[in-house]
């Protein structure tokens, strides 16, 4: 069994495509506009184009779980969940990982890998990454020490931060161009 400094980290590997491919997008239109619309044009765009890069990485890359001996942290759409093992009732792979706990509600990871779902059996794939990953999960969840805790939901700072950095420019670049120009 690992120790409780091994940590592992459940994500979509997807979803780093996906944002890789906003970044590129995002900044060959920041370095198209400044090249004809000048550092000024472009510094004003870059909040919209910025925030596209932001929804991205909340929604593809951002969400994960992270397990360990003493228990699992679920990082959702903005929120984080500190799950100790002791108040966890079962693990289970339905289209996500879902937690149930002790107490009876229920915990769905957006992050980790989704059930491959196919209309045929023969289709299905023999190794399925969320079953290697349910399973891992569930392995940790027998295998843990039952000491007491409690669930502690939290806010995810760093992306409510960055959003309010992203507001705040393009509040300024509507303020420095009148507002919304439309054509």
């Amino acid at each position: 069994m690992p120790s409780s400094s091994d940590k592992y980290v459940f994500r979509s590997t997807l979803g780093w495509v996906w944002f890789g491919v906003a970044v590129v997008v995002c900044g060959y239109l920041l370095v198209d506009m400044a090249i004809r619309g000048g550092v000024w044009d472009a510094f004003l765009v870059a909040p919209w184009l910025i925030g596209v890069c932001w929804l991205v990485w909340i929604f593809q890359v951002s969400p994960r779980i992270v397990a360990d001996d003493d228990g699992a942290r679920v990082v959702n759409v903005l929120r984080v969940i500190e799950l100790p093992w002791s108040t966890v009732e079962t693990v289970r792979l339905r289209y996500n990982i879902e937690f149930q706990l002790r107490t009876g509600a229920k915990v769905t990871a957006w992050g980790g890998s989704s059930r491959r779902l196919h209309k045929s059996l023969k289709r299905r794939s023999a190794e399925d990454p969320a079953e290697q990953e349910a399973e891992a999960l569930q392995r940790l969840h027998a295998n843990s020490s039952a000491r007491s805790g409690r669930v502690h939901r939290t806010w995810d700072m760093p992306a409510l931060i960055a959003l309010a950095v992203i507001i705040v420019w393009i509040a300024f670049s509507l303020i420095q161009t009148g507002g919304f120009v439309l054509p």
